[in-house]
């Protein structure tokens, strides 16, 4: 049996929650060359040549962090649930609809669910830009600050419970176009690393 959790990602009411589906047929994803500049292949993170400067130095932290031996695990969560952020809600380096951002930083049990929910919302009205000449303005993250994380619980589908982490969000964009700035996310272990399992926009 395939456990699947659904992420319902609610632009306006800015909610996301996970659950048991059936998985959807898979579309035909649009394809375009994106170079991996730089990776932490042990927990699988990697960094793109179209991510921004502002992304590459908070990689670069997480990077030097987990090189370093018994790394500090609150530090760790406020970078991963910063990059998630970033990458999700940075819609403007995206290539159309179907490249949802911040998978990486997603419980792997879920990214399949969280993928085809985003699609058919937060990333819905991204047009195409396989040939670089899309025109539409797109919101850009320019910082994230992650805070006040707290020891918490969470409900899988099968009614099993896990300890996890809860961690407040606040982000800014280059330039204001209605989208969300703040709000709540879960994380809980995921193999060695720790995934995203629920987010809500305050």
């Amino acid at each position: 049996m395939i456990l699947v959790i659904l992420l319902l990602l609610m632009v306006g009411a800015g909610a996301i929650y996970f659950f048991v589906i059936k998985e959807k047929p898979k579309e035909e994803v649009p394809q375009k060359e994106v170079i991996v500049t730089n990776a932490i292949e042990e927990y699988g993170y990697t960094l793109e040549d179209r991510d921004r400067e502002e992304f590459k130095t908070k990689f670069e932290s997480l990077k030097e962090l987990l090189n370093t031996e018994n790394f500090d695990q609150e530090t760790y969560m406020k970078l991963i649930s910063e990059l998630f952020i970033m990458d999700l809600y940075t819609l403007d380096n995206k290539i159309s609809r179907y490249d949802v951002g911040g998978l990486e930083y997603v419980y792997d049990d879920a990214k399949e669910s969280f993928r085809s929910v985003a699609e058919e919302s937060i990333y819905k009205t991204v047009e195409n830009n396989l040939d670089d000449t899309r025109t539409q303005v797109l919101p850009i993250v320019i910082s994230a600050e992650a805070s006040n994380i707290s020891e918490t619980t969470f409900e899988m589908p099968d009614q099993s419970v896990v300890n996890g982490y809860r961690v407040e969000l606040s982000w800014e964009y280059e330039e204001d176009l209605g989208y969300d700035s703040n709000g709540v996310i879960i994380l809980i272990p995921d193999g060695k690393k720790m995934g995203v399992v629920f987010y809500k926009a305050k």
